[in-house]
């Protein structure tokens, strides 16, 4: 039987606390920056926080340590062209090449820093490298951002073979102190360059069974979980309430005359309607219900709530279906069917009494609410 509003006089209570919900949400949503959606952001957003502290190292290091006279010119050419970097890099402005000059001046830079440090060893002004190599890990991580896994690893070994040959030119100059110091540092930078190489392969497997996984659980189109991760959860809620005395209720919605649509409006249109649809749904919910796409336009809301409570929830989806103007096909309703445990279901059995409870709604005029057996004489 089609449920009237004017029956149920908590939805409008429910509907104002829903949207007061939605509007919260939407609100939460405008404060947070955009949010990251491809590895150049991610860079962006990196380089962006981490170019200020790096002018602001190199500034500290022309302040307080002069026994590098080439590097102080070095520091003032990479404060002013870093400065002018983030600049643009907020502008987001010729990004990738201001990724590669970048990693070009630093590593000048850094072949400057060790060519001056074995200097000061051989005039015995010093008998270990510079406080620079601190910075080598984050070096090499630049590296691997700006060029990928097999460029970066290549660049890096090129890097480090040249700072090889400068150290190993003099090695007969060293004191055991300093050889240490030598050994210590070649060993260090292979292991940064191996390490941040297997750990961008690890990575990189991880996030294509992360996608993979994805892929398996959510509908592609709606981005809600699919039949198979409805099923898995649908199994886990259930157990969950048996074990806990708590309540359980299925809800299915199915899109009225969706054929029609499609066959008027195109394919298209229709899969507009379904993501507007989805949405629209979703943002009538509330976090302790689970929402996923059944199949086709048909959906299921798994909700720990009575009966009486999934029909009011149900009822306030189909009102505010009805009342939706879609963008391109305007009006748009559905049919529900709802079903509650009782003694002896199993997942199956209970869904199945949804399921008819579904088909009921539309064998008697469609744009309705029903529970099982409202026709059964």
């Amino acid at each position: 039987m089609k449920n009237d509003a004017s029956q149920l006089p908590i939805v409008t209570v429910v509907k104002v606390n829903r949207q007061r919900l939605t509007f919260f949400r939407e609100k939460g949503r405008i404060l947070l920056k955009k949010p990251i959606e491809n590895l150049e952001e991610l860079k962006r957003n990196l380089y962006l926080y981490a170019t200020p502290l790096l002018v602001f190292a190199l500034i500290i290091n022309n302040l307080f340590d002069k026994s590098l006279p080439m590097s102080f010119y070095l520091n003032c050419i990479l404060i002013i062209y870093f400065s002018i970097c983030w600049v643009m890099m907020y502008k987001r402005f010729l990004f990738r090449f201001i990724e590669l000059s970048n990693l070009f001046l630093i590593s000048i830079f850094q072949i400057n820093l060790f060519w001056e440090s074995v200097q000061l060893i051989i005039l015995g002004d010093n008998t270990k490298l510079g406080d620079f190599v601190v910075w080598m890990p984050l070096y090499v991580i630049y590296t691997y951002l700006s060029l990928g896994r097999k460029k970066g690893v290549l660049f890096s070994l090129g890097i480090f073979l040249i700072m090889f040959s400068i150290g190993s030119y003099h090695v007969k100059q060293y004191n055991l102190l300093t050889m240490d110091s030598f050994i210590q540092f070649y060993l260090a930078h292979l292991v940064y360059i191996l390490a941040f190489y297997y750990s961008q392969f690890a990575f990189g497997m991880l996030a294509e069974f992360s996608s993979i996984k994805t892929k398996a659980y959510i509908d592609s189109l709606t981005e809600i979980p699919n039949r198979r991760k409805l099923g898995l959860n649908f199994e886990s809620l259930l157990k969950s309430a048996l074990l806990n005395n708590h309540e359980i209720s299925v809800i299915f919605a199915d899109l009225d005359n969706f054929k029609k649509v499609n066959d008027q409006f195109g394919h298209d249109v229709g899969d507009v309607v379904l993501k507007e649809f989805t949405n629209l749904i979703r943002n009538n919910l509330s976090e302790q219900e689970f929402f996923g796409r059944w199949g086709g336009e048909e959906f299921m809301i798994i909700s720990p709530i009575s009966l009486q409570q999934a029909m009011k929830l149900a009822e306030l989806l189909r009102n505010s279906i009805e009342q939706h103007h879609f963008a391109m096909v305007k009006n748009v309703t559905a049919s529900f069917g709802v079903a509650s445990y009782q003694p002896g279901d199993s997942k199956e059995s209970l869904i199945k009494r949804a399921d008819i409870a579904l088909y009921q709604s539309k064998k008697y005029g469609k744009n309705q609410v029903n529970v099982y057996g409202s026709y059964e004489a």
